[in-house]
């Protein structure tokens, strides 16, 4: 097996995900309140609208090199910051993209 450097390799982990939703300006609420299982859209979640969900489909795309383009499959993987994680580790790239 193939030693990967670290820094080539993006963790999944909500911290990361927190975090580039802080970094893209979509988060309402304290990042620290959003957890595993928190909505991200629709009733009782933190406020995250159509706008916010392409941004972050973008940002993911770039972090992780995962595809969102079908928006029944977007909808699916942005329940949750949890199922989120769990679909970009299902459907992340074995090679991360380099940075350009």
């Amino acid at each position: 097996m193939e030693n990967v450097p670290a820094q080539n390799v993006s963790e999944v982990s909500l911290e990361v995900l927190r975090e580039i939703l802080v970094e893209n300006g979509m988060v309402k609420v304290d990042p620290a309140a959003i957890g595993e299982e928190t909505a991200l859209f629709g009733p009782d979640s933190i406020g995250l609208d159509s706008l916010d969900a392409l941004q972050m489909a973008v940002a993911l795309e770039k972090r992780f090199g995962v595809v969102l383009t079908d928006s029944t499959v977007a909808r699916d993987a942005f329940q949750s910051l949890g199922v989120l994680r769990d679909w970009i580790l299902r459907n992340r790239r074995s090679t991360p993209r380099a940075e350009g």
